[in-house]
C-alpha cells in the first residue's frame, strides 16, 4: 500500500482525526472528536517520513501552536503511537488504531 495520496482515521482515545498524506512532505490533519466533543480543526502541516520497513513510517511535524508531534504509523497492524511535546514542555504518550478511511 502506498500511503501517499490517500486518508486515514486515527483513535487516540481522547482524540479522533483522519491524515491527509499529500506527499512525503506534507499533510493535512482534521481534529473530529475532543475529549468525546465533536470539533473541526484542521492544518496543513509539513512533514518529515522515514520509512523504517515496509509498512512502517516514523512521522514527524510542527504544529502552528508550537506542538511537536512524532508518531510512528504500523500500517501492516494498525497501530499507531503518537508523542507530542505540547507548548509547555509537557510529554505526551498516546498509543491508538489508524485505519485507511472510506471515501
Amino acid at each position: 500500500m502506498n500511503i501517499i495520496g490517500n486518508k486515514f482515521k486515527i483513535d487516540l482515545g481522547m482524540a479522533k482525526a483522519t491524515l491527509d498524506i499529500h506527499s512525503d512532505s506534507s499533510l493535512t490533519f482534521t481534529i473530529i472528536e475532543q475529549n468525546g466533543n465533536a470539533v473541526n480543526i484542521s492544518e496543513t502541516v509539513e512533514t518529515k517520513m522515514v520509512e523504517l520497513r515496509p509498512q512502517l513510517f516514523q512521522v514527524t511535524w510542527k504544529e502552528e501552536n508550537g506542538k511537536t508531534i512524532t508518531q510512528v504509523q504500523d500500517y501492516e497492524n494498525e497501530i499507531v503511537y503518537s508523542n507530542v511535546t505540547l507548548p509547555n514542555g509537557q510529554f505526551v504518550n498516546l498509543k491508538g488504531t489508524i485505519k485507511q478511511a472510506d471515501e
